[in-house]
């Protein structure tokens, strides 16, 4: 164990010392009285990482007002001197973003990305907020350890409030959680990306859309996403029949991403590249397709929430299950469908086709996510609040 936790720590030390300072995409006026800990992936290779923990405290600043933000690495491994940290603070807010995965940060004290043990998961004194959390196991992949149930049980029975960003994550934890009391602890809470509009609106002309179509492709543990290259090749053929009627960009969040382009070079795909430096480039440049057709869960909630019309490639199950959450399960395509190419081409046609028909049902759905968000903030507010007491 002590072997694994050096390691651990190593690699957490390495990533640390890369973190630059806090990206802002705008800055609220910080005039609240609660200063809070905010435990994140933040800036870990992936250009939506590092927007996810930006637009989780502007989200807090708008609603509730926070004077102060206080940030910790979800790696970092969690002893007296952090638990000091953070019991100086008024509260701790943990997310978002995909955090139940056993494999990002491999560790035995949690079994899920935050490196923090029971033991000292019970010496936090201030409240415990979970926000925009995601189960992120990929199909196929290995079940978690044991302490990850045990861990979970622990930290949802201590927590104020737990956040989970889609319906079918809540499902699957509570596979792993011991009673209907603690089950019924677990809340929807939207993530933060999927409104951004409404954070930032200045930076989100929707009706205002340019005749392009951007692409993602995502080949982090490519084995559990994609079943064949002949899949890649499908997906190359539908951007190649679609560059018959407009431009193609292609979006790269990280290095990896752009597996993808060998394919489109040999179907001789005409095509710009982008690749993103700050959360609100990335924002801008997800606001101004007609239409996102993205395999990465940031390339189906960010262009969403920059009310920017999506046609998902389905190769997580995350991916259906936010379709399911804002009833348009008509947006995705599986990879694992016999006709997967055949209809992703008619999904993408046909939503680039009524592209301001789908930001309509886009606006009307975000408003409820919205309309959630404010309730389950006012909620977390009151129950600070009552701490202070």
């Amino acid at each position: 164990m002590m072997n694994l936790l050096k390691k651990v720590w190593l690699k957490v030390k390495i990533i640390i010392k890369k973190i630059k300072p806090f990206p802002r995409i705008t800055k609220y006026i910080q005039n609240g009285e609660y200063s809070l800990s905010h435990v994140s992936a933040f800036n870990y290779g992936n250009a939506g990482d590092v927007v996810l923990p930006v637009v989780l405290r502007d989200v807090f600043n708008k609603i509730i007002g926070i004077k102060k933000w206080s940030g910790i690495h979800v790696f970092t491994i969690v002893n007296k001197k952090i638990v000091s940290r953070i019991n100086t603070t008024n509260a701790m807010v943990i997310g978002g973003g995909g955090l139940f995965l056993k494999d990002t940060n491999p560790n035995d004290l949690s079994g899920w990305q935050w490196s923090c043990s029971i033991d000292q998961l019970n010496k936090i004194d201030v409240p415990i907020i979970m926000f925009a959390v995601g189960y992120n196991r990929f199909r196929g992949q290995e079940e978690f350890e044991p302490i990850f149930k045990q861990h979970l049980n622990e930290f949802v029975k201590k927590a104020i409030f737990i956040g989970i960003r889609n319906t079918g994550s809540i499902r699957k934890l509570c596979e792993y959680i011991d009673n209907e009391e603690l089950k019924s602890k677990l809340t929807f809470q939207p993530c933060m990306t999927t409104l951004i509009s409404k954070v930032y609106p200045d930076l989100c002309n929707w009706d205002d859309k340019e005749d392009f179509i951007a692409v993602n492709c995502a080949f982090d543990r490519e084995e559990l996403r994609v079943n064949s290259e002949e899949t890649l090749l499908a997906i190359a053929r539908v951007v190649k029949n679609l560059s018959e009627y407009t431009t193609i960009k292609y979006y790269s969040h990280m290095e990896t991403d752009k597996k993808i382009l060998k394919y489109f070079d040999k179907l001789k795909i005409p095509y710009r590249l982008l690749e993103f430096t700050t959360p609100k480039q990335m924002i801008k440049a997800y606001a101004k397709p007609r239409l996102v057709i993205g395999m990465r869960g940031h390339a189906q909630m960010i262009p969403f929430g920059c009310k920017t019309p999506i046609v998902s490639i389905v190769s997580h199950d995350k991916m259906a299950w936010f379709l399911e959450d804002i009833k348009h399960k008509e947006w995705g395509v599986d990879v694992l469908e016999s006709d997967f190419e055949e209809k992703l081409l008619i999904s993408a046609l046909r939503s680039f086709n009524n592209y301001k028909s789908c930001i309509s049902d886009i606006s009307i759905q975000q408003d409820k996510l919205w309309k959630i968000t404010c309730n389950n903030l006012k909620s977390i507010n009151n129950s600070i609040k009552n701490s202070q007491n």
